[in-house]
């Protein structure tokens, strides 16, 4: 009897706990909703009490320029000067890299435009070159060309605009249901918005920040030529050099060729390109039409492979440039194509030095000394056919 009585205690227990744990359980979803009511009402509040957000911070980009200059300066030779020269505009340096002559014999000034992906240190051409043609009668500087500026981001257009944020204000409005219509059927009276003022019909309004982002910048063709004058200007007065080439590596060379181009008339100077290619940038020069307008000596060193120059006639190959400049009968113009790049950087830069030394020895020094040795001839020839007395 007395197991019997436990028995039917111990079940009727069991039957109490398990419907307590039961309501329990249907009861906390309510005690959840009662809570994340009472932390959003709270939540609200808070926010009504300060409607100020909190600020943000702007973004900052690196400054490219900057940083590649420090890590520059920090590891030159004994040989090497460093320059920071004045342009001529307000808060503007010109950050270059000047070379003496160590032959004894004044050769002349080299001023280097370096390609627009690398600087004026370059290892793969600009710097073997700065260094080894200044043991052979030459003064070189090799000028830092800052980077150009990026395009605009375009403005985000009304349809993108609806594919990224495609609910808004008016639309939630709209789609709250029933109840919204049947406030407004029960207050008819209730005062609408006023409509917005009409704009005016001149499309060129714009806020403050709009009008300084459509200022009109400095063209990167008008700062590099600012930069050259004023390299030029400096070897003209320290060393009194007469006799320039202006030195330009991929898209330094169209740099190189406008700089001749717009300075040639007042300025000693030739034109030495390697590896030429136009500047992807909007609005910059193109190489084949600034090279007809150039009357100076012009040498144009290149690394490509036979068969693809010549089957190449895309505006930037070599045998478009040959093939101009037999069009316009320009006797200035010398093109050279040397040694195919091996995996040797060392051998690259060796070639590279003894093909561009070679090419200035023959259409520069050696064509201005024959053309002065002319000259003279003809003085003397003239003089003799005089009458006596």
């Amino acid at each position: 009897m007395l197991s019997a009585s436990f028995l039917l205690i111990i079940h009727i227990m069991r039957f109490i706990l398990s419907t307590f744990a039961t309501i329990l359980l249907l009861s906390l979803p309510s005690y959840a909703a009662e809570g994340e009511e009472n932390s959003s009402t709270e939540n609200t509040a808070e926010a009504g009490s300060s409607p100020t957000p909190a600020p943000q911070i702007p973004r900052t980009e690196p400054n490219t320029d900057k940083n590649r200059i420090l890590e520059l300066l920090k590891s030159q030779d004994p040989e090497t000067e460093i320059l920071q020269l004045d342009t001529g505009k307000e808060d503007e340096k010109l950050i270059a890299f000047y070379r003496i002559e160590g032959s004894g014999i004044k050769q002349g000034g080299i001023i280097m435009f370096p390609d627009q992906s690398t600087h004026m240190d370059w290892p793969d051409k600009i710097s073997y070159l700065r260094e080894g043609l200044s043991d052979y009668g030459w003064y070189t500087l090799s000028i830092y060309l800052p980077q150009p500026a990026r395009n605009q981001i375009p403005k985000r257009t009304l349809p993108v605009l609806s594919a990224v944020k495609p609910d808004s204000p008016n639309e939630a409005s709209t789609e709250e249901g029933s109840g919204g219509e049947e406030q407004t059927e029960q207050n008819p009276i209730e005062e609408q918005p006023a409509p917005p003022a009409e704009a005016p019909n001149n499309t060129d309004a714009a806020t403050p920040e709009d009008n300084a982002e459509q200022e009109p910048t400095e063209p990167y063709q008008d700062r590099t030529n600012r930069l050259g004058k004023a390299a030029f200007n400096h070897m003209k007065a320290s060393d009194d050099l007469n006799r320039f080439i202006i030195l330009g590596v991929g898209t330094g060379a169209t740099w190189a060729a406008q700089y001749v181009q717009q300075n040639e008339k007042e300025q000693d100077l030739r034109l030495l390109m390697i590896d030429a290619r136009d500047p992807l940038q909007e609005n910059a020069p193109k190489l084949l039409s600034l090279l007809p307008e150039i009357s100076s000596t012009i040498i144009d060193l290149h690394h490509s492979s036979r068969i693809t120059n010549e089957n190449d006639l895309t505006p930037e190959s070599p045998a478009r440039r040959l093939r101009l400049a037999r069009h316009k009968r320009m006797n200035n113009f010398h093109q050279s194509r040397m040694p195919e790049v091996s995996d040797n950087w060392k051998r690259n830069n060796s070639w590279l030095l003894k093909h561009t030394r070679g090419m200035i020895n023959t259409y520069i020094i050696k064509a201005e000394q024959n053309k002065r040795a002319i000259q003279l001839d003809n003085n003397q020839v003239t003089e003799s056919e005089k009458a006596p007395g």
